[in-house]
């Protein structure tokens, strides 16, 4: 039994319940405004249940309406005088409108109504003697018919608000009752939870669907934008590379011979970029065999140890004790590593700390994990960064890292293995993680 029916049938016992809960009043409804004035109708639990399905049904064409929903609203007007006398103040029609048209002229603006918060901003404090009236009011009208609720309208409303002007009640349309209250259920708010729990379902597959969509159409412009760039771009590139060379190896002056060796460089470095949008939109096959991750850690520490050490950065390289074996292409996890010690390196400058680590998560729920951190003490990541940083076409780019092609190369690489890759970053530092799933070691 709910708030207000069990407060209606005891009216006569307990015409003051002794909390909020009890009196079954959950706040206002949207004010009814007329000439610069404002009324405010009490929320029941019965029409929270009513409005709540009527916003959950409402469709974008009136006449499509929910029937059942209708009459869920329809007998929630035969028992809440209060949620009757708003629907009849916002009524927009005629002189008569039948209890059905209302129901569904209402289902079709509950949406608009009730999402515009600012009225609630603008709702008067509800006090007790409030709410003691709004009670006494609707265990009267246990008594009366509907029609009489429609004419003692300013009783309601003058709770919260100014006095009525007694033509204008006069002047609300007259009902026709076209329909019959339903039997009373206790499972009206069990029922909302499943069109609310399935509503969210529905979206939640939406979301995923379109996330799927959106992943296959930007691996499609990558990858025509990848052939488009290695067709259009590569061969001025090394045009410009040969003759950079050629000019580098026949000048004489030291400073315009570093100038052309500039250039070589960068032609390069462009032409790394389109191999890693090449890379991201077309990878080869994955060569799979059983590697110690150890190895590759400590092969990835021992080449970068020099570079770390001519920008004064202090590399450490820690493994674990046992073997890390796991199926994987060799090639492709030490560059995804290569790539991760490099854009934390870039991202130090000098005079820094990356450490390269190995763990073993155990879950059994899934399968055993392999994780390879690289954290860095250069600069923090900022959580919209690191939501794009493995998107090839963000350009929010932050100075001082990197967040380029090649960590969408280590990304793929990542899907390539059915493992996942992820960046954590705070004000100062940040931690890359790949997490190698280990499906050979589950007992």
């Amino acid at each position: 039994m709910n708030a207000v029916t069990s407060l209606r049938d005891q009216s006569n016992e307990f015409p003051f319940p002794g909390s909020v809960l009890e009196l079954g009043w959950w706040g206002v409804l949207p004010p009814i405004s007329r000439e610069d004035k404002r009324w405010w109708l009490p929320l029941s639990d019965t029409a929270m249940v009513a409005i709540s399905t009527a916003i959950s049904s409402s469709t974008a064409g009136w006449g499509d309406v929910n029937p059942l929903a209708v009459r869920r609203v329809t007998s929630a007007f035969l028992e809440d005088p209060p949620f009757l006398l708003y629907a009849l103040l916002s009524w927009p029609g005629d002189e008569f409108v039948s209890a059905t048209e209302l129901a569904e002229w209402f289902i079709g603006a509950a949406p608009a109504e009730f999402a515009d918060g600012e009225w609630m901003l603008a709702a008067p404090e509800i006090t007790n003697a409030h709410q003691h009236r709004w009670s006494r009011l609707l265990a009267r009208s246990r008594t009366t018919e509907p029609n009489d609720w429609i004419a003692g309208a300013a009783e309601w409303l003058q709770v919260l608000g100014p006095a009525i002007d007694s033509d204008w009640i006069e002047q609300l349309p007259a009902v026709i009752w076209d329909c019959v209250a339903e039997p009373k259920r206790k499972i009206e708010g069990s029922r909302l939870l499943q069109q609310l729990a399935r509503a969210r379902e529905r979206e939640l597959v939406t979301q995923s669907s379109l996330s799927a969509l959106a992943e296959k159409r930007k691996l499609a412009a990558a990858k025509q934008l990848a052939y488009g760039l290695s067709h259009e771009i590569n061969n001025p590139l090394a045009n410009i590379s040969a003759r950079a060379q050629q000019l580098a190896r026949e000048e004489a002056d030291p400073q315009r011979q570093q100038s052309l060796q500039q250039i070589v460089q960068q032609v390069y470095r462009a032409h790394e970029m389109i191999a890693g949008l090449m890379f991201f939109a077309n990878p080869p096959e994955v060569d799979r065999e059983r590697v110690d991750l150890n190895a590759l850690v400590e092969a990835a520490g021992e080449e970068f140890a020099a570079i770390a050490a001519e920008f004064d950065i202090r590399l450490l390289a820690e493994t674990l004790p046992e073997p890390a074996m796991v199926s994987v292409d060799r090639s492709m996890i030490l560059e995804a590593i290569r790539i991760l010690l490099r854009n934390s390196i870039e991202a130090i400058g000098s005079g820094g700390t990356v450490v390269l680590s190995m763990e073993r998560v155990d879950d059994p729920s899934r399968d055993p994990q392999w994780l390879i951190h690289v954290a860095d003490s250069g600069p923090g990541l900022s959580v919209e960064a690191s939501k794009h940083a493995f998107d090839p076409f963000y350009s929010g780019r932050e100075a001082g890292r990197g967040l380029g092609l090649g960590l969408c190369r280590a990304y793929r690489v990542a899907q390539l293995h059915d493992a996942t890759i992820r960046l954590s970053g705070g004000l100062a530092g940040c931690v890359a993680t790949i997490a190698i799933p280990d499906p050979s070691a589950r007992v």
